[in-house]
């Protein structure tokens, strides 16, 4: 489903249905990100542990706010909406590469649910400007470490198609993340 009729959908719902979405959807991209990091090597894994932990923040404040709000935690997760997909098999680089791509797109969509809650929420707006530039950043680290995976295995048959465990011991990241110029 195109981000687009994901926001026009989520406008016609509740806010707490709304909430109760971006919710599940933190969630479900801390398991992602969780799964990524027990496939990656020692630095890229530590980059999707730091993520899943930021997204479980992320969890958190959401069921703060709607706690706050409703005076409940149990939040409704509307059907009909997909949430971040997080169902990519990762047992080559290659795949691995291609589960980075779709975390850039769960990124990008978060970020513009935020940034749509912060218009439609006025009273919450730093809240939901907080976790949209949160989104964004953590887009432009994945970006980086995407680019460069897709710079070093570039035309490199051995590397795209080698087990994921290569990354163990042969492909690993430098330490801080960098960008095509």
């Amino acid at each position: 489903m195109r981000m687009e009729d994901i926001l026009e959908k989520l406008a016609g719902l509740s806010l707490r249905e709304v909430l109760g979405y971006a919710i599940a959807s933190e969630e479900g991209a801390r398991d992602f990100y969780t799964h990524l990091a027990s496939k990656s090597g020692a630095l890229l894994g530590e980059f999707f542990r730091d993520l899943a932990r930021a997204e479980e923040n992320h969890k958190r404040i959401l069921l703060r706010l709607y706690s706050g709000l409703f005076g409940e935690e149990e939040y409704p997760v509307p059907e009909g909406i997909p949430l971040a997909e997080t169902s990519v098999k990762v047992d080559t680089v290659a795949n691995l590469i291609e589960a980075m791509r779709v975390a850039l797109e769960n990124e990008k969509n978060a970020e513009r649910i935020y940034s749509h809650l912060a218009e439609r929420v006025p009273e919450e707006r730093g809240i939901f400007k907080f976790l949209a530039a949160q989104e964004k950043a953590h887009y432009a680290a994945i970006r980086s470490h995407t680019e460069y995976l897709e710079d070093v295995t570039q035309g490199e048959a051995e590397y795209v198609n080698a087990p994921v465990e290569f990354l163990n011991t042969q492909l690993e990241l430098y330490l801080g993340p960098h960008t095509r110029p």
